[in-house]
């Protein structure tokens, strides 16, 4: 196979669409029918060329390196579509062999039965407070968490999911001295085409970049676009968070709608819109936006609001970053500064930063820092500092600072 024809065929499994990538190879033009797909596919890492910065399309590729073409893809298989999962799978099982040259084999070969494959993750973590905010000398500051998820490819554009989770505080006991598992995610997703997705079932829910809503949905999504420029409504429920303010996690139906753009790699855009289904509850509106400048430098923002009688339903964020952690790279790293403004009626139920679940009535930093130590071995560090909450008098009061560390594992 010509090489630029395998650059054409891994770009449609991968869906890949940087449509700004820069072209790295001298012997590529702009004038050239495969430049978009060569460029594209350079940037993310998937096809290289030779030590005199050529690319040679007009050579046949060896079977040593399509299987590297397709190595890259299978690391990326959590991002693509059932559809595209599938082709990936056929193409792992064809360069078998080879893969098992490359090193392939311990991390993904052996982890698929026919259609079958599973992933997980663990996390060892230390914090200081428990869940309201006090520090309480009885509880363990260790707790850890296990989580395996099961991936069926039911067929080209339908494949279902299971995940097993189990967390549990060090030293603490159960009834029968067993440590309890439980069902955090099962649902089916169908790809109808190459631009729309439906899933049904127990899954993970992000509103915008996770102020308000980032946990476990009950319901129906469904997807319309690809990267660049898509649109989602989800209805069903909101399970995760606590049982207070607008009572999500006491069977609120709710309906969310999200638009996400992203005009060029640097910019992204996204606005939603939350209808909760309930008499006397008030919907929430809000947007995000990300900005790399540069290669290293990350700022960005949320602001979400919910109509309120006589208190302000107001939340914001805002933050600036270096550096970016990948899992998959060891000595990776990267490092944020965040400020949060949480009104006392904020429309926050669960956000992605678990602020010792500061939702409400809170105005303060978060410094975080990640670090890749090896490839799939992550550790993460959070710390808040001039942590405030306006009391009964509307004065500033100090609260505790919060801190944690996270030892996280991927297999």
């Amino acid at each position: 196979m010509k090489k630029h024809l395998a650059v054409l065929a891994a770009t449609a499994v991968l869906g890949v669409t940087s449509a700004f990538a820069a072209n790295p190879f001298s012997d590529v033009t702009p004038q050239d029918w495969a430049y978009q797909a060569v460029s594209q596919l350079a940037s993310q890492g998937i096809v290289n060329g030779y030590p005199d910065g050529t690319f040679k399309g007009q050579h046949n590729i060896t079977r040593f390196e399509m299987a590297q073409m397709v190595a890259k893809a299978m690391a990326r298989q959590d991002r693509v579509d059932a559809e595209q999962n599938a082709i990936i799978n056929r193409l792992a099982n064809e360069f078998s062999a080879e893969l098992n040259n490359l090193g392939v084999r311990v991390s993904t070969l052996e982890n698929k039965v026919g259609n079958f494959a599973f992933t997980g993750d663990a996390r060892l973590r230390y914090q200081n407070v428990d869940k309201d905010g006090v520090v309480d000398s009885n509880k363990s500051k260790f707790d850890y968490r296990a989580r395996v998820q099961f991936d069926a490819t039911v067929n080209d554009n339908t494949k279902a999911v299971v995940r097993v989770a189990t967390e549990k505080e060090f030293g603490q006991n159960d009834k029968d001295n067993t440590t309890k598992a439980s069902v955090d995610h099962v649902y089916v997703q169908h790809n109808f085409g190459k631009y729309a997705t439906a899933t049904a079932g127990r899954q993970d829910l992000m509103i915008g970049n996770g102020l308000v809503y980032d946990d476990y949905f009950e319901g129906a999504v469904g997807t319309v676009g690809k990267d660049k420029l898509n649109a989602s409504v989800a209805y069903g429920y909101l399970m995760g968070g606590e049982n207070e303010g607008l009572e999500r996690k006491a069977n609120v139906q709710t309906t969310v709608y999200q638009l996400n753009y992203m005009p060029t790699e640097k910019v992204a855009v996204k606005g939603f819109y939350a209808d909760l289904h309930k008499k006397g509850e008030n919907s929430v509106y809000g947007t995000s936006l990300d900005l790399k400048l540069g290669k290293k430098v990350w700022v960005g923002g949320e602001y979400a609001k919910q109509e309120t009688k006589g208190a302000a339903g107001e939340a914001w964020t805002a933050g600036v970053g270096y550096g970016e952690a990948d899992m998959a790279k060891s000595g990776t790293w990267g490092a944020k500064v965040q400020y949060f403004d949480l009104k006392k009626e904020a429309p926050v139920v669960s956000n992605t930063w678990n602020l010792a679940d500061q939702n409400k009535n809170y105005r303060g930093y978060l410094a975080t820092v990640d670090y890749t130590v090896a490839k799939n071995v992550g550790l993460s560090a959070y710390a808040t500092f001039d942590s405030k909450k306006k009391d009964d008098n509307n004065k500033s009061v100090d609260l505790p600072e919060y801190y944690r560390a996270e030892l996280n594992y991927k297999f």
